[in-house]
């Protein structure tokens, strides 16, 4: 592992003078004159340290948004490009999807310490900014560690330690980070997320409420690129739009209207993935509102958050060569006349589907909401509140993996490492899901002949239902 971080820390350095950020993809190559002694004998070794540590954030992504996606009921998987297994929570450690994302976690935490550690220490032009967001990083890899897997080690052949130490560890990061750099908005939005999976209230909000106030706009993205042979590219992208007519992942009818979120501008060009936004800030707020009895003031931070998804970049493009297809074509929503309803306990609802084939789409890439002022002034309890507050955070986090943890799902240890790891338990490799998720979770019927498209389960409801659960909304 250490020989691999190196290589691709090195890249990072051996490119910086050209204009791309994310070049010459040789991940896995194994070339003994790439080394540490290279590195540091590069002018400001940190700088492009920083850049291959960034590249490795994006790789992280790549393989977690897909399978985080189709494992909640954001999306259904229709072809067999991506993996078919997390669809339907069949969640094992022997996946390799799993495996994969474990150890590039792992890489991102690993070249962190290393750019700490290793880099920084011989860098006369290294400074405290540069420190922080190494620490940022590691506190990053801990935070997802935490945040997807109920067991993952901290250090390489280390215990496996619980999903709450790993967001501990990373709340360690990033407040030293924070103190390197008291006015970084990233690094308290990172705190209060870190908080608020651990169910911190009152310093999840502190944070938050900091974030808001240094920038009212925030925006952080992990960025791609498209020119071979640079990349990395979006893989999400991929399966959203690039493979156009294979229709691999299909949203649920309710989200239509944000699909897909990542498109290809042009030949050259990948679509960004949001990393941290300020609209998070608002929704703990919000949350730890309701959880206080006091709706009126909730429901005042919500209509701010409506404002301000409706700053954020809409991309206009055409998406008609993707149809939408399930076991046959046109068994799904294809068409703005199509009313589409959360449950059979719930009202119909229009806007929620776009015709693609009428032309031009056009679709939130940062933000999008579907909820209105009117739906907000409508809601008079907590539940009610509830319900909706996580419905936003589903279309706002669409296709940034982040429903998965909403949902209190979690990864187990993979199978490579139980093998080569002695400290890894049997216990430890098996994946826990919480017993009110529904395995068919993303289930429809539509009747093509009356427009009518019916969800089977209305899971923000089933959410605020056992909202007590230690698996799900943290404040309670």
């Amino acid at each position: 592992m250490k020989r691999y971080i190196n290589i691709i820390g090195l890249i990072g350095v051996l490119l910086l003078p050209v204009s791309c950020d994310f070049l010459n993809p040789t991940e896995n190559v194994e070339n003994p004159n790439l080394t540490v002694d290279a590195v540091l004998g590069t002018p400001n070794p940190t700088a492009g340290w920083k850049v291959g540590t960034e590249r490795e954030l994006a790789i992280v992504y790549n393989g977690l948004v897909t399978i985080a996606e189709i494992g909640s009921d954001n999306y259904v998987n229709t072809e067999t490009f991506y993996n078919q297994q997390f669809d339907k929570l069949n969640i094992s450690y022997q996946d390799a999807d799993v495996n994969t994302l474990q150890f590039r976690i792992a890489d991102l935490r690993e070249s962190a310490i290393k750019g700490m550690e290793i880099i920084i220490p011989v860098d006369e032009d290294a400074t405290d900014a540069d420190m922080a967001e190494f620490l940022f990083y590691k506190g990053w890899a801990e935070l997802l560690a935490g945040e997807y897997f109920d067991f993952l080690p901290l250090e390489g052949n280390g215990e496996a330690l619980s999903s709450e130490a790993n967001i501990s560890a990373a709340i360690v990061d990033f407040q030293q980070a924070e103190t390197l750099v008291p006015n970084s908005v990233g690094y308290k939005l990172a705190l209060a997320r870190a908080y608020y999976a651990l169910g911190d209230k009152t310093n999840a909000v502190l944070k938050a409420n900091e974030a808001i106030t240094a920038d009212g706009s925030f925006l952080r993205t992990i960025e791609y690129d498209a020119v071979a042979p640079n990349g990395p590219t979006n893989t999400l992208q991929n399966a959203l739009f690039d493979r156009g007519g294979f229709d691999d992942l299909q949203p649920l009818p309710r989200l239509d209207f944000l699909d897909p979120k990542y498109y290809a501008p042009s030949g050259t060009e990948e679509t960004p993935i949001p990393l941290q936004k300020i609209e998070e800030a608002h929704l703990i707020i919000a949350e730890a509102m309701i959880s206080d009895g006091n709706i009126d003031d909730a429901k005042t931070v919500m209509n701010n958050i409506i404002g301000l998804v409706a700053t954020r970049e809409i991309a206009t493009f055409s998406d008609a060569v993707e149809g939408r297809t399930h076991d046959n074509p046109g068994s799904r929503p294809d068409t703005a006349t199509v009313v589409v309803r959360s449950s059979i306990d719930d009202e119909f609802k229009d806007g929620l589907v776009l015709s693609r084939q009428a032309g031009n789409v056009s679709i939130p890439i940062v933000s999008g909401t579907s909820i209105t002022a009117s739906d907000i002034a409508a809601v008079s309890t907590e539940d009610e509140a509830l319900e909706l507050l996580y419905l936003m955070r589903q279309e706002i986090f669409i296709s940034e993996g982040r429903r998965f943890v909403d949902l209190g799902l979690k990864i187990p240890v993979s199978e490579v490492e139980f093998l080569s790891n002695p400290l890894i338990i049997e216990e430890q490799t098996s994946v826990t899901l919480p017993s009110f998720v529904p395995k068919d979770m993303d289930e429809i019927n539509y009747d093509a002949n009356t427009g009518q498209c019916t969800i089977k389960y209305n899971l923000n409801k089933i959410l605020v239902s056992n909202k007590t659960s230690k698996d799900v909304l943290p404040f309670y």
